[in-house]
């Protein structure tokens, strides 16, 4: 069974328990992940919502691009597309750290 991790009206984040990587779930795109890159999506996904979130007039507008390292792909959201995203992408990474604080190897 897939360890969820975090989940909101737009989508989730889970573990698959088979290969371990992180399963983001959000509308309509979908994206397995080793944990580097979940963390350099995650770094992208705040960097754009960070240049975009005093900027966009109507947050409702599908106005934002999201650069893929597809040449010819970009994903587009609305602000509060973005921001959705944002937040399970940065609570999967809290989780991710207390997890790797209370594994057996941290405590030792």
């Amino acid at each position: 069974m897939a360890l969820f991790f975090h989940h909101n009206d737009f989508g989730y984040c889970a573990r698959c328990p088979r290969t371990c990587h992180l399963h983001l779930c959000f509308g309509n795109v979908a994206l397995a992940a080793t944990v580097p890159e979940f963390t350099e999506f995650r770094q992208v996904v705040a960097d754009t919502w960070q240049h975009h979130c005093l900027r966009t007039t109507d947050p409702e507008a599908r106005c934002i691009a999201l650069r893929t390292p597809a040449p010819n792909l970009a994903l587009v959201f609305s602000l509060v597309e973005l921001t959705q995203l944002r937040d399970i992408l940065e609570n999967t990474a809290l989780l991710l750290e207390v997890e790797q604080l209370l594994s057996p190897r941290a405590l030792e």
